[in-house]
């Protein structure tokens, strides 16, 4: 039971660092940041009108798509490891293809701006990955897959957003990346109801 609630906990933890947390003021003059993140073992519906600002200011876009895709190719990996599911193993393996493409593109642009991008993902990541390698079987299965859902919603936002932004790099890179993102999120979507 620990465990579970350990897993849960840190899966709460990661999606409260990667959700755009928004920065408003409670009517005394004082900020404060708000998230509403509703997690269910299967679902989780995140407020991401937040994640449209951070969009529209490449470096935020850059950083963002970057720690999202290490974490997308990383996870993928661990899946492709632990999995015994054959859907959960192929959606892993076109995970770590296409995020490892996609990565290197993004790379490519920043490396053209002078924008040095995250070399290793941040700790509350890396701290969910190490979550992950104590789970087996189904339960693993499972919580990657309602991950995959999760994060790919996420950015499907984040790059319908990134399309719209003013730098023409970063708009092409996010239109073109975009259908990529969807099709990701469609198939897990598909995986997930067929491990329930």
């Amino acid at each position: 039971m620990k465990k579970k609630f350990l897993v849960a906990a840190t899966f709460a933890a990661v999606l409260a660092m990667q959700a755009c947390n928004s920065n408003k003021t409670d009517g005394s003059g004082t900020d404060s940041i708000t998230t509403d993140t509703t997690i269910t073992q299967t679902t989780t519906a995140t407020d991401t009108t937040g994640m449209n600002p951070a969009a529209t200011d490449a470096n935020a876009f850059m950083e963002k798509a970057a720690v999202g895709g290490m974490m997308e190719v990383e996870a993928g990996k661990l899946a492709q490891s632990k999995s015994s599911n054959a859907q959960v193993k192929d959606f892993a393996a076109m995970m770590v293809a296409d995020h490892s493409k996609a990565n290197d593109e993004l790379k490519a642009i920043a490396e053209k701006k002078s924008v040095t991008l995250p070399a290793a993902l941040p700790a509350m990541e890396q701290a969910h990955l190490d979550e992950m390698k104590k789970m087996s079987g189904a339960d693993f299965d499972k919580h990657y897959i309602g991950m995959m859902v999760t994060d790919h919603a996420k950015t499907v936002d984040l790059f319908k957003a990134g399309g719209k932004n003013s730098d023409s790099d970063i708009s092409a890179f996010a239109n073109k990346t975009l259908p990529t993102i969807e099709g990701h999120y469609k198939k897990a979507t598909e995986i997930q109801s067929s491990l329930k």
